[in-house]
C-alpha cells in the first residue's frame, strides 16, 4: 500500500508503538501473544514430540496442542517453570517501568486474559 497524506491517520504521527497500542486498545493483547509466541518457538525448537513434551511436562496431548496453540493466550507460571526446566532453560520474570502515559493507559484497561 502506498501511503499518501490522506490515508495516515494524523493521530498516530510521531507517537511511539507502545502509544498506538495503547489507544486502539491492543496493547494487553499483544504483549501476551508475543510471549506466548516465545514459549511456543521453544517447545517447538526443542525437537520433541507432543507425545514426549506431554510426557516431559506430566500432562495430556491435548493440553499440549493448547500449549503449543500461539493464539491461546491462557498459561500459569508453574507451566512456563515445567516448559522451562524440559527444554534446559532457566525461567526468568522481570518487570520493567513503562512510560507514565502507556502506564496510566495500561491501569485503565482490564489485563490479558
Amino acid at each position: 500500500m502506498r501511503y499518501t497524506k490522506q490515508s495516515i491517520d494524523a493521530r498516530f504521527v510521531g507517537q511511539d508503538f507502545d502509544n498506538f497500542l495503547c489507544e486502539n486498545d491492543i496493547a494487553a493483547k499483544v504483549e501476551a501473544l508475543a510471549i506466548k509466541k516465545v514459549v511456543v518457538a521453544l517447545l517447538q525448537n526443542s525437537g520433541m514430540t507432543q507425545g514426549e513434551l506431554a510426557e516431559r511436562l506430566q500432562t495430556s496431548r491435548s493440553q499440549v496442542r493448547r500449549l503449543l496453540d500461539p493464539e491461546n493466550t491462557s498459561i500459569t507460571l508453574s507451566t512456563l517453570q515445567r516448559a522451562a526446566d524440559v527444554t534446559g532453560h532457566r525461567l526468568k520474570i522481570g518487570f520493567t517501568p513503562i512510560k507514565k502515559r502507556h502506564s496510566a493507559e495500561m491501569a485503565r484497561r482490564k489485563p490479558a486474559q
